[in-house]
């Protein structure tokens, strides 16, 4: 069986609650086994990936359980954020909008949040 892939869409930090919730209740019915999940950040979403943020221990779990945190560099331009200000366990993308479409075009399911 192939897996299941899924890019979430995380705009908003206030939001950040509800991704991390939806996610982790994905894993429990799918199974990690089955899943490649990626969580996409821009706006002020990236900042659930900031070193001193809330979200620290929330992003070692699903990071522990495969999850691929992505953060738009555009973003992070804007917002006058600093790469090194962040955790580590991410990866930037070059913007949100083209990872969106490279996903979307592999035949991944979108989940806006």
């Amino acid at each position: 069986m192939s897996k299941y892939r899924v890019i979430f869409h995380l705009h908003d930090e206030k939001r950040g609650t509800t991704a991390f919730s939806n996610i982790v209740n994905l894993i429990k019915d799918l199974g990690e086994e089955n899943l490649d999940i990626e969580l996409l950040m821009n706006g002020t979403g990236v900042k659930v990936m900031l070193k001193d943020g809330d979200y620290v221990n929330k992003v070692d779990y699903l990071f522990d359980k495969g999850v691929v945190f992505s953060v738009c560099s555009n973003s992070l331009e804007g917002l006058k954020i600093s790469e090194s200000d962040l955790l580590e366990k991410m990866k930037i993308v070059p913007s949100s909008v083209g990872e969106l479409v490279k996903k979307q075009n592999e035949d991944w399911n979108y989940i806006k949040i």
